[in-house]
């Protein structure tokens, strides 16, 4: 058990080689630092016009099963980087990657204020112990 342990703390410590975030998979690597956690964590990925990342940021740490996601800040925070695209993506501390209703409703408030900036908005990936969640792979984006 200690040897699944310690690849696991190997596979947490490790740096994403990759910076094309054009998939769901690839966010869901740049996540999994926080599967693991006990409270929720909201990131924003901010990409060029080729998806390539240009900055990362913890935009909300909350509790068990809720955090506090503004809208205005992560779009304020693209343009001050003069991001092309967001991503965003948090973690399930229940371990269910399914988006709950709250998670639907902030994707659409997210869509539209990035849309009305020209921004694009690619991606909301939910990240729980077994796997991951896509919208846009659900097709919902």
């Amino acid at each position: 058990m200690s040897r699944v342990k310690e690849l696991l703390s190997e596979l947490y410590d490790a740096r994403p080689a990759c910076t094309n975030l054009s998939q769901p998979e690839f966010v869901a690597v740049h996540m999994l630092p926080y599967r693991d956690k006990k409270v929720e964590y909201f990131v924003a990925f901010f990409l060029d016009a080729k998806n390539n990342l240009i900055a990362r940021r913890v935009m909300s740490r909350g509790t068990v099963d809720t955090t506090a996601v503004y809208p205005r800040e992560i779009i304020r925070y693209a343009l001050l980087k003069q991001a092309s695209a967001i991503i965003v993506a948090h973690n399930h501390p229940a371990g269910d990657p399914q988006p709950s209703t709250h998670d639907q409703q902030l994707t659409q408030e997210l869509q539209k204020a990035a849309e009305l900036l020209d921004i694009r908005f690619l991606d909301h990936v939910i990240i729980g112990k077994f796997g991951h969640y896509s919208f846009q792979a659900e097709g919902l984006l």
